[in-house]
Formats: C-alpha cells, sequence, structure tokens
C-alpha cells in the first residue's frame, strides 16, 4: 500500500488501514443482498472474504484499504479504498462500503466519507478522485453528488445484474470541488 499507516478520527467512525487480522472480520460480515443489487461489483462481499484478497490489497503499491470503525465501540462496521492512485497525475478511485445494517446512516457513512476524501486530497495531495454507481442507485448517485462529486460519464450496458444489463454512472470529485464537512 502506498501509506501503511494511515488513521483518521471522527466523531463517529475512526479509519485506519486494514490488518492481516482482518480477514477474520471480513469473513464475519453478512452478504446485504439488497444492498449489493446497486454495487458496480456484485461479488465484492465474496472477494473480501477469500483469503487471498487481504494479502492482495495488503502488497498493492497504488492503494490504500482502510476499515471503518464505529468510534463508541471500536467495532468494524466497513472498509473504504482508495486506488488506482496515479500520483504522477494526481487521480485515484475510491469506493466505500458498510457492511453492518445500523451503520447505513447518513451520521457514519458520510463522516468516513469526509475523512478519507480529506485524506486522499490534503495527504496524498491527489487532484481528482473518481466514483461509479449503477444508473438505478439512486441513493448513491444522490451521496456521490452531496459529497461534491459531478457525474462524467455513461458507460452503456457495463454491468450484468438481476438478469439485466444496467449502465455505470462514473463520476468525480476535484480537490477544488471538495468542502470538507466536520
Amino acid at each position: 500500500m502506498i501509506n501503511n499507516k494511515v488513521t483518521c478520527l471522527g466523531k463517529h467512525v475512526n479509519i485506519r488501514t486494514i490488518r492481516k487480522s482482518d480477514s477474520k472480520i471480513f469473513m464475519s460480515w453478512d452478504d446485504l443482498d439488497e444492498k449489493n443489487r446497486y454495487f458496480p461489483n456484485n461479488n465484492f462481499i465474496d472477494e473480501i472474504k477469500n483469503e487471498f484478497w487481504i494479502d492482495r490489497k495488503l502488497a498493492d503499491k497504488n492503494g490504500i484499504y482502510l476499515m471503518i470503525k464505529d468510534s463508541k465501540t471500536n467495532s468494524s462496521i466497513g472498509i473504504t479504498i482508495i486506488e488506482n492512485i496515479d500520483l504522477e497525475n494526481s487521480i485515484a478511485n475510491w469506493g466505500i462500503y458498510i457492511a453492518k445494517r445500523d451503520f447505513m446512516k447518513k451520521i457514519y457513512v458520510n463522516e468516513a466519507a469526509y475523512l478519507i476524501l480529506n485524506y486522499a486530497f490534503e495527504n496524498l495531495n491527489l487532484n481528482k478522485i473518481n466514483a461509479c454507481a449503477l444508473s438505478n442507485n439512486k441513493i448513491g448517485r444522490k451521496f456521490h453528488e452531496d459529497l461534491g462529486f459531478n457525474e462524467e460519464a455513461v458507460f452503456n450496458n457495463q454491468v450484468f445484474i438481476d438478469g439485466y444489463y444496467c449502465d455505470l454512472i462514473w463520476a468525480s470529485l476535484t480537490k477544488n470541488n471538495f468542502k470538507y464537512i466536520t
């Protein structure tokens, strides 16, 4: 990973770099079917439960993979990822996954997003961060919009899910358009 000692502390969530021992936590996460239908990678949970996934991510020189933890209980509630980091062009891709139903609330998701996006812009000195959402994921697209992302491209019929092809919406956020809210 680019930086193997990332820590971001918030009021409701804390974020830290994933560890090898986190694979046990990933194995305990349930597959939230209704949520995964709106995820561009509908095999995400199966992938992170694979014993080799965490090894590959810990060895990835162009990514940062972080555990999101509830600041009160210290329980692991999700992960956030910055990957395909291109420091020469100051650009990367970002994603977030909340694995615990009780924490799928704006107070947790927004704070985790703001913490890692702020880290990417301020500590990695990135200029642009990309994210994507399925066209039918109105909540995810609104979440990106609320963070300041602008939709830039539509990849028609990109993802096969629930028996049909769905468009993938590519959005980006620039450092100038990011407003860190504490």
